[in-house]
């Protein structure tokens, strides 16, 4: 009676299919092989195994052939091709199979069969035909497709409960220092007596995305909005990524369209929203994550033609000041240069050491707050150093000079990665004089270096830029223009300056 199962595949040649079955019902040894007929766009085979009516394993091969990893005993089995939707193509019936040799090593399966770089480091296996004893085991290694091999280490496997009739094990694999790279591998059981069974693709290792949320817009949105459209930017993200707001309130967001080079864009319901600054967080399936702090501000909601006139008609000293910053104190440090000005440059040379340390705050004070414009002002301690050499014709004197000055700066309150800096402030400097040649206390004819120390008033202005790198890290670029007050005279130098700063 022919097999109409395989009239699924057009063109199948069901004949060659079951003469091959009929040829395996025969009895076979351990190292044969089930064997069957490839099928034109199959990808991959499903074999059942069944003995007295019972199944007792299924497995799955992507070639056309199967080796023996049985029991010795009597068998049926049946092999159904796959197609590449996952469907069944075609099935063949149950033939019998007579195996009467000792089991062979068989990999059954394998999990997980895909992972991320450096994101697991143990598996599970089903096998047969493992062989454990006092002084050679099997071993078990993954190879990648240039031949490259790392070891498993295995704990001692047990039987299934279930399966203790068939010889299989379930048994856990541990890698060790060395971990498998981005690709494809193979998992390679091998016995003592040099039998070995290979899974092709047991394992997929994927490359480990650390996300980057690149651009946010707009960076201001107005609450009441029902549906806000927010483009994000995000680079190194992978499938299933989970993107999270969190803020003074929910946010509930749909998805409305995912470009290819990684722009999403989001519609937000902004109808029950708290203003106030929210951040953004991408978190990838293997682990990675980015956060954006301060990603984007809700503003509240334009006032009303009745608000505007009640608004007006307030006195200034009742209007709510601004909030104060979220992080209003900072820690800056900086290098800077000196390069003496006019007749300064009589007495000194350039100077290329010196730093500056300082601590800034910003403005509390509620009048302050609420004038828009002083939003970005602070004040600021700071200790500064510069190491300069003097023009002295007789011998090589440096002038070593401290100055602490208490100042203000101001930084425009925009938006923008880069914003305008101003800075000014007055205080006390102390001048020491040194030399590598002469002590101190040595005298230098009409003077020693002691009799040069002073204390002296300072003066500083300075004009430059801010750049956020995020809400708490920042650069500053400015150029300082300092004045020393002393008896005889004034010494004038300009400072190119570059500092980090901090905020808390």
């Amino acid at each position: 009676m022919p097999n109409r199962k395989c009239d699924r595949i057009p063109g199948f040649p069901c004949f060659f299919f079951l003469l091959t079955f009929f040829i395996a019902a025969a009895g076979l040894q351990a190292q044969d092989r089930i064997e069957w007929e490839a099928v034109e766009g199959a990808q991959y085979y499903r074999i059942e195994f069944r003995r007295d009516g019972t199944l007792v394993l299924e497995t799955r091969s992507e070639e056309p052939s199967l080796p023996l990893f049985l029991p010795a005993g009597i068998y049926e089995f049946q092999v159904t091709v796959i197609n590449s939707f996952g469907k069944t193509a075609t099935q063949s019936d149950w033939s019998p199979l007579k195996i009467s040799a000792p089991i062979t090593p068989f990999i059954i399966d394998f999990s997980p069969r895909e992972i991320h770089e450096g994101g697991e480091s143990t598996f599970s296996s089903r096998i047969s035909g493992f062989v454990q004893g006092p002084e050679l085991s099997s071993t078990f290694a993954l190879e990648d497709s240039e031949g490259n091999q790392i070891e498993l280490d295995f704990q001692n496997p047990g039987l299934l409960p279930e399966e203790k009739n068939n010889n299989w094990n379930q048994i856990t694999l541990e890698l060790g220092r060395k971990a498998p790279g981005t690709g494809s591998w193979a998992l390679i059981l091998t016995n003592p007596d040099g039998r070995e069974s290979r899974m092709d693709n047991a394992l997929t290792v994927l490359e480990r995305l650390r996300p980057k949320i690149r651009k946010i817009s707009p960076k201001e949105m107005e609450a009441g909005s029902n549906s806000s459209i927010t483009m994000v930017e995000i680079t190194g993200m992978e499938d299933g990524a989970v993107i999270e707001i969190n803020g003074p309130s929910d946010i509930p967001a749909t998805l409305l369209k995912k470009n290819e080079d990684g722009v999403l864009e989001y519609s937000l319901n902004l109808e029950n929203t708290v203003p106030g600054w929210y951040s953004m967080v991408v978190t990838n399936p293997s682990g990675g994550f980015d956060v954006r702090e301060k990603a984007f501000e809700v503003l509240p909601p334009p006032p009303t033609p009745e608000e505007i006139a009640a608004a007006t008609a307030l006195d200034i000293d009742k209007k709510e000041p601004r909030p104060i910053p979220e992080y209003p104190d900072s820690f800056v440090f900086g290098w800077h240069f000196a390069f003496p000005m006019g007749s300064s440059k009589e007495y000194y040379e350039n100077s290329y050491a010196g730093f500056s340390l300082a601590y800034s705050r910003n403005f509390s004070n509620d009048l302050i707050r609420r004038i828009p414009v002083f939003n970005g002002l602070s004040w600021d301690i700071t200790y500064s150093y510069t190491n300069i050499e003097t023009t002295f014709p007789i011998t090589i004197i440096h002038l070593n000079r401290s100055n602490f000055i208490l100042g203000l700066s101001y930084v425009t309150p925009f938006n923008f990665p880069v914003n305008l800096l101003l800075k000014a402030g007055l205080g006390m400097g102390f001048s020491i004089y040194t030399s590598p040649e002469h002590d101190r206390d040595e005298w230098l004819g009409p003077f020693s270096l002691r009799d040069l120390d002073s204390l002296d008033f300072i003066s500083r202005f300075g004009a430059g830029v801010r750049y956020d790198i995020n809400p708490r890290w920042y650069i500053n670029l400015s150029c300082d223009f300092t004045a020393t007050y002393y008896l005889s005279r004034t010494v004038w130098s300009v400072q190119p300056v570059l500092q980090g700063g901090r905020r808390w």
